[in-house]
């Protein structure tokens, strides 16, 4: 446990993997390196707490692939954000945030699809955010 009794997914404030992590009033997750290819691919799958969360999402492509890449946010299981990146060289800085607000109590999911290739591509997302009680 963690200032403010929250659970720290994982066991460690420092980890990558589909985990929600907890620190204080804080969220985060880092998906890691994830292969993506032309089949839809998780990269972050968890389960929100108690309080509400107010997050920022950023993925990224770091393949250098010219394919296209589609994002899902998924709560509950309806997508409820998607975006799309015609090529690498236009989203390999991961300052492409997309905001959200996740209930209590849901289910959060971030996938992605390659649009063109059916060749693994490295790609991460992170989620970071404040929870309110």
């Amino acid at each position: 446990m963690l200032g403010g009794g929250n659970p720290v997914g994982g066991g460690s404030p420092a980890s990558t993997g589909n985990n929600l992590n907890y620190l204080g009033n804080h969220v985060y997750a880092n998906s890691g390196i994830i292969n993506v290819n032309n089949t839809d691919t998780p990269m972050l799958t968890f389960t929100s707490g108690a309080g509400y969360i107010v997050a920022k999402v950023q993925t990224n492509n770091a393949s250098g692939s010219n394919d296209d890449i589609k994002y899902f946010i998924k709560f509950n299981g309806e997508t409820i954000a998607t975006w799309y990146f015609s090529t690498a060289g236009n989203h390999n800085d991961p300052m492409n945030p997309v905001y959200v607000i996740i209930p209590a109590e849901t289910k959060v999911e971030i996938r992605a699809q390659n649009q063109q290739s059916s060749s693994d591509r490295e790609n991460s997302a992170i989620l970071t955010g404040r929870v309110y009680y």
